[in-house]
């Protein structure tokens, strides 16, 4: 009996875990980001890769190892990952209509990975934090969570408006601004294009995926 006993309370356990989730199983997950999510090749600044700048493979930038790590939980998951650099640096008049393909992926959680790009000049009261909350709308499928990360080089301005957001709407936050302070998560050794270097590292990109795999999963 005190065997039967036990087991009901661990399924009670899981089961109250995902309702304190308050979420269904994730089938499709989109991530919205910038070169360090996918950059295609660019011989002008000596990247000539078709991933997440600047892991040193395919398998090894952030998205992927995320992908990877999550469908070991949810087999059936289907990821998708858009650099939307544009709205970066067009937040507040970029049409959001170029995006149309995002929106009909219908994603069950979106992952916002982004705001190194952002002009600080074109900052203004919460102004990003309104178009992001726009943006984020407009993907959405009217039952999508959202996760939020900050920038991986700290930045405390587009931070401020990134959390804004995230309080505003109640989304999940993932800190990232503590990788990008240290150089051992970046490739400056590895090329000779500073800004390419500035990205981050196998080391980075892992860390990067672990820590937003440990929000999604709970851990």
């Amino acid at each position: 009996m005190k065997v039967i006993a036990w087991i009901g309370l661990f399924f009670c356990f899981l089961s109250c875990k995902s309702d304190e989730q308050g979420s269904e199983p994730i089938q499709k997950i989109l991530v919205i980001g910038n070169s360090i999510t996918y950059h295609p090749p660019d011989a002008a600044i000596g990247w000539n890769a078709d991933w997440g700048m600047a892991a040193s493979a395919p398998d090894k930038d952030y998205f992927s190892l995320l992908e990877d790590s999550l469908r070991y939980h949810l087999p059936e998951l289907e990821m998708m990952r858009e650099n939307v650099y544009p709205f970066e640096r067009k937040f507040s008049s970029l049409d959001f209509a170029m995006y149309e393909h995002l929106k009909d992926f219908q994603a069950d959680l979106l992952v916002i990975r982004l705001g190194e790009n952002v002009p600080l000049e074109n900052l203004e009261g919460w102004n990003f934090s309104q178009s992001l909350r726009e943006f984020a709308a407009f993907l959405s499928s009217g039952q999508t969570r959202v996760l939020l990360t900050t920038t991986f080089w700290p930045n405390t301005a587009v931070n401020d408006q990134l959390l804004h957001a995230a309080a505003e709407m109640n989304w999940q936050v993932v800190q990232l601004s503590q990788l990008g302070a240290q150089d051992s998560f970046m490739a400056l050794e590895e090329y000779s294009n500073e800004s390419v270097g500035r990205h981050p590292n196998d080391q980075g990109m892992q860390s990067i995926s672990r820590l937003i795999a440990g929000k999604i999963l709970g851990e």
